[in-house]
């Protein structure tokens, strides 16, 4: 990473959705597509940037998170009732697991994937928007998934947990706090998976929301405020390395994609913004992109030839 406080991405707007809230870009190299989701519309998203066609698969179901799988088509999504594995073509799902019953008060927020083939995903209350929130009575819970269906509570005070992420060499499990305004580590390695009490390594003065890593082990922080900028940090030594200008308030999540996948999408939303917001004309809702000069790591897909052979 070249150290500079001030690093200049030219972004564009190449979706233009303008939804409440978009989230989760994921590019899966294997078709040269991205995947994104509409939160609030409870749709999946599929993006050609060759052809400029955005495919889409509504489902019947709150969606909190959409990760590609090991079959091409498949998509494991996280809905109120669990993780299910979806068919992008045909629409049908299938339960994969059900870390907590759907009682109506809490949906599925970030949910990502490790090499071998876990799930890690975390519960938040519906209430969490809403001026009457309680982190302390409404809390969510974190969860590990094993690859044979054991389920593992990780943590149980979670207000709001927003991206979970690895390192660039799989030694870190992380998790944004979004509420509290904080990075968290947890103690993970590839044969046993994440365990023990979180270590608070970075605290944010803005709120935080998605990160994306790059080959250089820098997190890029999504801000949601009014800086309007995307914060650069070094998971080295958890310094910040530099800011990134950007062109709306509600940045959401972003993720590298592309043939050398230097394409840094970044998905944004208008929710919350006053009638009248300059945001609304300049593509807030929508999905942004630059070409960075720095690699991003993939993300890692559901291994669902796993789950097929142990469910």
């Amino acid at each position: 990473m070249n150290h500079q406080k001030d690093l200049n991405l030219d972004f564009k707007l190449v979706i233009d959705s303008r939804v409440v809230l978009a989230e989760m870009p994921v590019w899966d190299a294997r078709i040269h597509k991205l995947y994104w989701i509409d939160t609030v519309g409870s749709i999946v998203h599929r993006y050609d940037p060759a052809t400029g066609k955005d495919e889409s698969r509504a489902i019947n179901a709150s969606l909190g998170a959409a990760v590609p799988c090991t079959s091409l088509d498949k998509v494991m999504v996280a809905v109120d009732d669990g993780m299910m594995l979806l068919d992008f073509v045909t629409g049908e799902m299938e339960l994969i697991a059900q870390p907590q019953s759907n009682t109506g008060e809490f949906g599925y927020n970030d949910t990502r994937c490790d090499p071998v083939g876990r799930i890690f995903t975390s519960s938040v209350s519906k209430h969490y928007t809403e001026p009457g929130f309680d982190p302390k009575t409404m809390a969510g819970k974190f969860y590990m998934i094993e690859p044979d269906g054991r389920i593992v509570t990780l943590a149980e005070d979670v207000a709001q947990y927003n991206t979970i992420f690895l390192d660039k060499k799989c030694k870190n499990l992380y998790a944004v706090e979004t509420y509290y305004k904080k990075l968290l580590r947890f103690n993970y390695t590839l044969e046993k998976g994440a365990s023990g009490s979180p270590e608070t390594v970075i605290e944010f003065e803005e709120m935080p929301d998605g990160v994306s890593v790059d080959v250089e082990n820098n997190i890029y922080v999504c801000q949601w405020g009014s800086q309007q900028h995307i914060t650069v940090w070094s998971l080295d030594d958890y310094s910040q390395v530099g800011s990134i200008p950007f062109p709306v308030k509600h940045i959401c999540c972003g993720g590298f994609g592309g043939k050398d996948m230097k394409d840094f999408y970044v998905a944004t939303s208008k929710f919350w913004l006053a009638e009248g917001d300059p945001d609304f004309a300049a593509g807030a809702g929508g999905i942004f992109c630059a070409h960075s000069t720095i690699a991003g790591i993939p993300e890692y897909f559901f291994r669902d030839d796993i789950f097929r052979k142990t469910n």
